[in-house]
């Protein structure tokens, strides 16, 4: 899943140690870099733009442990 050059890919944020990096633009010239906090959100993310996997690279921060990623908390049905 993760690419091995990840060691060369800088996370300049310390909360977010998943990378996703895509063509955009016109005539996919630019190259977008989209910041996560967990897998999940990152796989939610690509499902949206409904990209193939030849269309993103997905980066993982060295020394990430993935599988103790605390998910994202959200309120649901809250009551006003």
């Amino acid at each position: 899943m993760a690419d091995k050059s990840s060691k060369e890919i800088s996370f300049p944020h310390t909360q977010f140690p998943i990378l996703v990096m895509h063509k955009d633009g016109k005539d996919l010239k630019d190259t977008k870099k989209c910041y996560f906090q967990s897998v999940s959100h990152a796989e939610k993310y690509i499902e949206r733009c409904k990209f193939k996997q030849k269309d993103y690279q997905l980066h993982i921060k060295p020394g990430t442990n993935v599988e103790n990623m605390v998910q994202g908390t959200r309120r649901k049905n809250r009551k006003k």
